[in-house]
């Protein structure tokens, strides 16, 4: 009897052990080296890993360690790789994760097809989450300001501070008709292409051509499916009472272009701003130099 007893007891033990393991690795799965740091993995060497998310899996790099976490979020048909210069300034003295929104990137779309802000701002907190990342400082460019902002009125207790890098406006103020009419019906599968080689060509009109190409290929490689249901997202969301009602430390970095009625530095008096000019929209692309300098400047404040 206690020889039947022990060996319950030791099967139960393998059974547990186990559910936790997998538990684990649906949660984080999928590590390994980014591309050229082959060799022997120092601690806190970046490394691509898979995380769970509400809407499917997510592609996460991750590296660095010490500090603050910074956590940055790409905008509309971008992808993780447009905060490279970034994530590798900021590796020497902290944590820094850059994920793929789904339906972006390398990240599973949506089964539900749901590309609300609110359902990106479900990814973030699931990489925060999924990381143990504690609490963390988010950055995020065009739609991504709208999506940190989500996170921050969500989950309040896990953002130290929000950094905007030429955030997008509140579209939910512009008449619906003209939203409508002038960008949502662009989308469509008739007039996708040429409308998206004029609006984003428009928007990278002072980038490199380095930068201009990697733009566009990421444009080119989001299904337009996604990028229309995002842009409905973005035109309904609503981000001022979550940027206002944050408390803690925040900063936008704009372009000259960005200085208009309804960008959210005008809408939210107490959000400072600082104005980075010679730039495309892609301000953290087209003068690294420029952006981690203030970045830096703006994380020295956070604790």
């Amino acid at each position: 009897m206690t020889t039947c007893r022990f060996a319950t007891i030791r099967l139960l033990s393998v059974v547990i052990i186990t559910m936790s393991a997998v538990a684990a690795a649906v949660a984080v799965a999928g590590d390994s080296p980014v591309a050229g740091s082959g060799g022997p993995r120092p601690p806190g060497a970046p490394r691509l890993r898979w995380v769970q998310g509400p809407s499917g899996q997510l592609r996460v790099e991750d590296g660095g360690s010490g500090g603050v976490p910074v956590v940055f979020v790409h905008g509309l048909a971008g992808d993780r790789a447009v905060w490279a210069a970034q994530l590798a300034h900021l590796r020497g003295s902290r944590r820094a994760v850059a994920l793929d929104l789904h339906g972006m990137g390398e990240s599973a779309p949506s089964a539900a097809a749901d590309y609300s802000i609110g359902s990106f701002a479900g990814d973030v907190a699931a990489v925060v989450e999924g990381l143990r990342l504690g609490r963390v400082v988010l950055v995020g460019h065009s739609m991504g300001g709208h999506v940190i902002a989500a996170v921050a009125a969500a989950h309040p207790a896990m953002v130290a501070g929000l950094l905007f890098d030429d955030p997008a406006g509140d579209l939910s103020r512009f008449p619906r008709k003209e939203i409508e009419e002038q960008w949502l019906a662009k989308m469509e599968p008739g007039t996708y292409d040429a409308f998206m080689a004029s609006w984003f060509g428009g928007m990278l009109s002072a980038a490199s051509p380095q930068v201009r190409e990697q733009v566009m290929a990421s444009v080119k490689r989001t299904p337009r499916a996604v990028v229309a249901a995002t842009a409905r997202g973005i035109a309904s969301n609503e981000p001022i009472p979550a940027i206002a009602g944050f408390p803690g430390p925040m900063l936008t970095i704009v372009t000259p272009e960005n200085e208009t009625p309804g960008s959210l530095q005008k809408l939210v008096p107490r959000l400072p701003v600082k104005v980075i000019a010679g730039t495309s929209h892609w301000i953290m692309m087209d003068k690294p130099d420029e952006f981690n300098a203030a970045m830096d400047g703006f994380l020295a404040g956070v604790k």
